[in-house]
Parts: structure tokens; C-alpha cells; sequence
């Protein structure tokens, strides 16, 4: 892993934990922190509710949603006493969204597929220890997988965060599993890491992983990873649905090896 690269991966975990060096504005990331908490579909949050989701003593988060709502990215519903993001916010994520080249490219293909199959078909780049989604495509009638673009997702228990392990290299993979160890702690990562060592073994041999029943009960998913060329940057395929729709058989012989080629021709896009 090359130095710039740890250097933002560990001043993200030094966020996550309260820490700061001199350079580091520990206002500022707190009011990220605070924008973070609210998850599509989630609705309003309360100064109670944004303490408990990101760790923020109450008496900061009351000054920072106060002074979220006066610069417009809050809107406070006084009568519930809680806030919601205002449409203020999209202006930080669109530019970031119509910029990204592989999600422009991808969109067809991965509607193509998601119409064809009855499966939800998502790409996502890393999120501190998740995955955030940029592009979601699913069929209409498929709505028992609750994803849209933004939906952030575990990393180390769900097939798009698993394929994402397997495209990194191993220094930076093991700068992942200390951290998941430091959250999950020690018995718990213990039980998990097979788990995940067996997806990146998958992925090593057929360039896919499947994984059933983990991050969603009753849902079956297929992922890969998309890696750019240089492989300086890293994200993931997903291609999944409820047990009742798909068959793992059908998930594993014909649309993990659709994600394959179809992550192969776009990796020239991703930068």
C-alpha cells in the first residue's frame, strides 16, 4: 500500500475513534460525521438519536445541527424536534456522481441485466469499513431488497464488500482486518474471517463470490471486484436477490460470470 493511500485510511480510522493530528479540523469532521448519520429511507433524526448513531457528545451535536440547518443542509421539523437533510446535500453528491465515468458506463448494462434476471444489480466503492452504493439498478416489481444509491453495507459480511477485499492488495487487506477486529472484536472477526478468506479464495479462482444468508436473511448474491488498470482505485459488482427469485445454481454459473466480463470491459473507465 503506498503511503498516500495509508495515510487516508488511517486518518479515517483515527476519525472513527476521536482522534486528530495538528492538521486535522475535528469540527469539521464532526459535522460530516453528523451528515452521515441520516441513511436513505431512514427519515428525521433527533440530537439524541445523532449522540447515540456517531459517538458525539449531545451538547455538540446540538451546536452542529444548529449550524447545519443555518447554512441550509438541515431543514429542523420544530415540532418533532429532529432534523432531515435538505436537497442542499445533493449538491456535495452529484458533482461527485455525474463525474464518476464507470458509473455512466455501467448503468446500461447493469439495467440490462437487472431487467432480464429479476435481480438487483448494484455498484459500489469504499466507505470507511462499508460500502456505498453510486449506482443501483433493479426491477420494479423487486422490492424486497432495500437498495438505493447511497445505501451504505458492511463490508466484511456482505458479497459486494467481500469481492472489494479480494481486489485490494494483501498489505492494505490486512489494514482492513485489524480494524475489523479492533470493531468487531477479537472472538467475533475470529468467527468471521473464514468466511471472508473463502470469498476472496472464490473470487481468486473464478473471479466471483456468492454469499447467502449473511448481511440479509433470505437474500443470495453474487459480486466481483472492478479494478482499475493502475489499480490504484478499487470498487465492486453486486448481483443479487431474494432465495425465492433466483437460484443460487443460476447465480453462480450464469450471472456471477456476467459480472465477471461485464467488470472486465469496464475496468478502462474506472480511475
Amino acid at each position: 500500500m503506498d503511503e498516500a493511500k495509508r495515510e487516508v485510511l488511517e486518518m479515517e480510522d483515527a476519525l472513527s475513534d476521536g482522534m486528530s493530528d495538528r492538521r486535522f479540523i475535528t469540527a469539521v469532521a464532526r459535522g460530516f460525521d453528523i451528515l452521515r448519520a441520516f441513511q436513505p429511507g431512514g427519515g428525521a433524526l433527533g440530537n439524541q438519536e445523532l449522540s447515540r448513531s456517531t459517538g458525539i457528545p449531545k451538547a455538540t451535536v446540538t451546536r452542529l445541527t444548529h449550524t447545519l440547518a443555518e447554512l441550509g443542509y438541515l431543514r429542523h421539523l420544530k415540532s418533532e424536534g429532529k432534523y432531515e437533510p435538505t436537497e442542499a446535500i445533493l449538491a456535495l453528491g452529484y458533482s461527485v456522481l455525474s463525474n464518476l465515468l464507470v458509473r455512466q458506463v455501467a448503468h446500461d448494462p447493469m439495467m440490462e441485466l437487472a431487467a432480464q434476471h429479476d435481480v438487483s444489480v448494484g455498484l459500489a466503492s469504499r466507505d470507511r469499513l462499508s460500502m456505498i452504493f453510486v449506482d443501483v439498478c433493479k426491477n420494479r416489481m423487486l422490492s424486497t431488497l432495500h437498495l438505493e444509491v447511497g445505501s451504505r453495507v458492511p463490508m466484511p459480511t456482505t458479497a459486494v464488500g467481500r469481492a472489494f477485499l479480494a481486489g485490494v492488495p494483501e498489505d492494505e487487506r490486512a489494514f482492513y482486518y485489524e480494524r475489523f477486529e479492533e470493531r468487531l472484536g477479537a472472538e467475533d472477526w475470529a468467527a468471521l474471517r473464514p468466511l471472508v478468506e473463502s470469498a476472496i479464495a472464490q473470487v481468486e479462482e473464478r473471479g466471483f463470490c456468492y454469499v447467502e444468508d449473511e448481511w440479509h436473511r433470505g437474500m443470495r448474491a453474487v459480486a466481483t471486484p472492478l479494478v482499475a488498470r493502475d489499480r490504484n482505485t478499487v470498487m465492486s459488482m453486486m448481483c443479487g436477490a431474494p432465495a425465492f427469485r433466483v437460484e443460487r445454481e443460476k447465480l453462480e454459473t450464469e450471472l456471477g460470470p456476467r459480472l465477471v466480463h461485464l467488470c472486465e470491459g469496464l475496468a478502462p473507465s474506472v480511475r
